[in-house]
Formats: structure tokens, C-alpha cells, sequence
């Protein structure tokens, strides 16, 4: 339940009381950082806080691994399926209970089977055991589990998290998906490899891309009008998720073989060039599955390629996703991160966890903050599945080093968690503050992949452009050039909504 105005402004006394007089004369932000740091050791008052705190953009953001397990239970239940009672994967019909693949419908009244369906498809109360040692790979063999019905309802998926995002004070969300659903994929198989890049694309341009182009955007067409329907967005009471400005990144599965993987990047890059809700291609799975470690400098050559042709198609990498005993330590020198960037024209960084190990790493970080690459940092997600605790955490390295960072949430349906929670990991397990805090959440719309001009003077220099800076006391009534300003950059209105909502957040303190 959502705490009243009075509750909150009676929580800030409390925790207020006995402060000096002199606050009243600090700015807003100050004084609301200064709440903070009051409420760090009241969980209530902190959680509360950071509940209310806008949150600008997630913008490391798996659909298929946001959704909950129960929501995938329904699916199944809709769909006819069968729940293997073991296992718990799932198979079309007839099932067969004497070889323990029962009705899905019977994970909504066997209480133990629907536990065990809902830890196996997520992290929840994971406890190693002799078949499942390790909770990185129970993690990602979850999408497997739940995979049969994932593709079959996208519209009842995006109103689930749009919804979760907006009650987090959320206004922007890219999520990654494969809006071909692997059309792409299987046309890739029916080519042999041919180290000429562009002898390839065009066997693909003329072999069916164009239809797996036109049924990816379609199937995002579909997803969409569904979404709306569930939400009500074209009704008189529309569902808060309908606020969240949604945008897609066609991701490429980077362990499948080399011809699989060329045609599933250019099928992302020539949906992106022709729909302007797919802006980014992103590489995902394991970084240390064989064929994501074996073909990664072939990968970065094939981006390179690909931007070449597609330049103002954005790339958001996955990389630097190692830890060290879990690769050779020759994985974790290979500069991954490093040819991300330079070579495979990664604009923002996901995960970022083995930067450390990188060769000459000071020298890395400080070409990240130069050039703007903003990390997506799943802090809690770090902690839960790779054991990214204390000094190993990344976190603290990239703000000291003045790379630009947003926190994201990644798989918050697996990992069993929200955006709320990591922005509280951040709070109290790394002490970050709130000016930190806001930083981020600003960072998260600057690089958010919109079109348009910035609000801000210069890449992550938070100071209002001149036409602007005058108005930003009375946003609700900008002038004529800030008018003009946000009428034109979709990206300038995102940041003036989130401006707008620090002033009503801030002035509660």
C-alpha cells in the first residue's frame, strides 16, 4: 500500500527533528540528501524513501527473464500445457502422471509442486545439490524451463513490467527480445560460413530477410496492441504502465555458430534501421559458453562490419561478464570490454564485472569516462548470481573512476527483485548517496537511446541548455524557446518529466 503525503511529511519530521533551523536555507537536493543519510539506519523510513525516488530508465532489461515464474504458471495453464514434476519443463499435451508430467493446471492447487516450479524457474531459495551445484547456472537454465510459452504471450509479458516499472517511478524501459522470434536464426543455418562479410549479407538480403524484417515487426505490432488492451491505454482509465515510454534491443544469441549468429545480427540491425522502437542490437548468453568466448573477436569484427553499413543503429554489449577461476585467466586479460568498445562500437557497457582484470585497466576506465560509456550496473543481480560482494563489486570502481552508470535491473523476475531493491543494495551496501543516486538516475535518460537533444549542456554535465535554464523553477509553464526545445527531442522531454518529478519528490524534504 502506497504511504499518504501526511505519513511521508510525518516520517521526514521524525527523522528531521532536532536538525538545525539552517536547513531550510540548504537546495532541495541538499536537504534531501541529508534525509537520507538520516534514514540509513531506519529500513522503513530508507525503503520508503527510495520507493518514492524517481528512477528515470532501466536500460539492462531481459523480458523474458522480468516476468515471474507465476505469471509463466498462468501461461502454461492458458496454453494446455504439461508440468514435467521433476524437472519442471514443460511439454504439450497428452501429459502422462505416471511419468510425472502432470497438468500445468495443477501448479495452481498443489502447493508443493507450484513451489518447486517457481524456485526451479528462478533464484529463489536456490541451495546447491549434486545436479545443481552452482547458481549462475540455475539462473540461466531457468529460460529454458519457461521457454515454451515466453514467445507466445509478449503482450500480457510487456504490461506486466511496464506496470512494475511505473510503480517504481520508472518512465523509461528498453527491453531486450528477439522480435523475429529466430526466424533469423534458421535462415542463418541454411548458409555456409563465408569470411566475406558482405558476400553474406547479400545471400541474406536475398534468401528472406525482408520477410523475417516485415514478421519481426509485426510480432512487436502484435505485442503491443495486446499490451494496450490488457493496460486500457486507449480507454478513459488507463493503467499507470501506460506512462513508461518503451523501446526494444534485438539481441543476438552469441553462442550459436558463426553463420547463425551473422544472420541474427543482421536481421537486428535492418529491423532497428527501419523501426524506430528497436534501437539497439545487443549481444547476450554466457560470455563463458564456448562459442561466446571461441568467436568473440569474430563477433566484434562483425559489428564493426555492421555499424559500418548501419551507423546510426546503436550497440549496447554485453562484456567483461567474467570471474576469475571460472574462465582460464588468459579469458580474463582479453581485453573484452576494451574491444567492445573500440572495435564493436558499444555505447554502453552491460555488466562490466571483470574490468579489473583487463589489461591496463586504469587506463581502460579513465577511455570510458572520457568517451561517455555508460555501464549498466545490476548491482544486486551481481551479488546474487555472480558473487560480486564487497571490493569485488564493480560499482564502487566505476563511480570512482567518473564512468557514467545507471543502475539496472536485468532479470528481476528470476533473480526474484525489482529496481527498488537495487537502488536500496546501492544505499546500503556501498553508500552511495543521494546526489550519487540522482547522478544515475539522470545518466539513465542521457544515454537512453531516444531521439533528439539533450536537456543538458554536455554529455553528463547536468546543466540545463540555455534556451531552458530560466524555467526550470515553474517546469509546468517552460518558455517559448524551452517550448520549442522539448517539441522537438523526445529525449529533452523525457528529462524535463524526470526534472519535473525531482522537484516534487525533493520538495517533500
Amino acid at each position: 500500500m502506497k504511504k499518504t503525503v501526511s505519513t511521508w511529511m510525518i516520517i521526514a519530521a521524525v527523522l528531521a527533528s532536532g536538525s538545525p533551523a539552517s536547513t531550510q536555507s540548504q537546495s532541495p537536493t541538499d536537504r534531501t540528501a541529508k534525509y537520507l543519510e538520516s534514514a540509513r539506519n531506519s529500513p522503513v523510513a530508507l525503503l520508503d524513501f527510495l520507493e518514492r525516488m524517481p528512477k528515470g530508465g532501466d536500460l539492462h532489461h531481459h523480458l523474458t527473464g522480468a516476468v515471474y515464474a507465476e505469471s509463466y504458471i498462468d501461461y502454461a495453464v492458458e496454453d494446455g500445457l504439461c508440468i514435467d514434476k521433476v524437472a519442471a519443463t514443460l511439454s504439450a499435451p497428452p501429459c502422462d502422471a505416471a511419468a510425472g508430467r502432470v497438468p500445468a493446471a495443477q501448479a495452481l492447487t498443489d502447493f508443493p509442486l507450484r513451489n518447486h516450479v517457481i524456485d526451479s524457474w528462478s533464484i529463489r531459495n536456490f541451495v546447491p545439490a549434486p545436479d545443481d551445484r552452482d547458481v549462475r547456472h540455475h539462473f540461466f537454465a531457468a529460460f529454458g524451463k519457461f521457454d515454451p510459452v515466453a514467445s507466445k504471450h509478449w503482450g500480457e509479458m510487456l504490461a506486466e513490467v511496464v506496470h512494475r516499472a511505473s510503480l517504481q517511478n520508472e518512465i523509461y524501459l528498453e527491453t531486450m527480445l528477439t522480435p523475429d522470434q529466430g526466424e533469423a536464426t534458421k535462415l542463418g543455418r541454411t548458409l555456409e560460413w563465408n569470411d566475406d562479410f558482405a558476400a553474406m549479407r547479400s545471400r541474406l538480403l536475398s534468401g528472406g530477410m525482408n520477410q523475417v524484417v516485415a514478421d519481426g515487426r509485426k510480432n512487436l505490432d502484435d505485442a503491443e496492441t495486446k499490451m494496450r488492451a490488457i493496460l486500457g491505454c486507449d480507454g478513459a482509465a488507463p493503467d499507470i504502465g501506460c506512462g513508461v515510454t518503451l523501446r526494444f534491443q534485438n539481441q543476438v544469441l552469441r553462442a550459436f555458430p558463426k553463420e547463425e549468429v551473422f544472420a541474427q545480427m543482421l536481421a537486428g540491425f535492418e529491423i532497428a534501421n527501419a523501426d524506430p522502437r528497436v534501437v539497439a542490437v545487443n549481444l547476450v548468453q554466457s560470455q563463458d559458453e564456448y562459442r561466446a568466448l571461441h568467436d568473440f573477436d569474430l563477433h566484434m569484427r562483425m559489428l564493426d562490419y555492421f555499424h559500418g553499413i548501419y551507423p546510426n543503429v546503436h550497440i549496447a554489449l554485453h562484456a567483461g561478464e567474467l570471474t576469475p577461476g571460472e574462465v582460464k585467466p588468459e579469458e580474463l586479460w582479453a581485453s573484452h570490454i576494451r574491444k567492445s568498445i573500440e572495435i564493436g562500437h558499444a555505447e554502453r557497457i552491460g555488466h562490466g564485472l571483470d574490468v579489473m582484470y583487463e589489461k591496463d585497466a586504469p587506463g581502460l576506465l579513465a577511455e570510458m569516462a572520457q568517451r561517455h560509456i555508460l555501464v549498466e550496473d545490476c548491482v544486486y543481480s551481481h551479488e546474487l548470481v555472480r558473487g560480486m560482494t564487497g571490493e569485488e563489486n564493480v560499482l564502487p570502481i566505476y563511480l570512482k573512476a567518473g564512468v557514467p552508470v545507471s543502475i539496472a535491473t536485468d532479470d528481476e523476475g528470476i533473480v526474484r527483485s525489482e529496481l527498488t531493491g537495487y537502488f536500496r543494495r546501492a544505499v546500503e551496501g556501498y553508500h552511495v548517496d543521494y546526489p550519487t543516486l540522482k547522478q544515475m538516475v539522470r545518466a539513465s535518460l542521457e544515454h537512453a537511446f531516444v531521439s533528439g537533444a539533450s536537456l543538458w549542456v554536455a554529455a553528463d554535465n547536468f546543466t540545463v541548455v540555455p534556451p531552458c535554464a530560466q524555467d526550470m523553477a515553474n517546469p509546468a509553464a517552460p518558455s517559448k524557446a524551452c517550448s520549442a526545445l522539448l517539441a522537438s527531442s523526445e529525449k529533452a522531454r523525457l528529462q524535463w518529466k524526470e526534472e519535473a518529478a525531482f522537484g516534487k519528490f525533493e520538495a517533500q524534504f
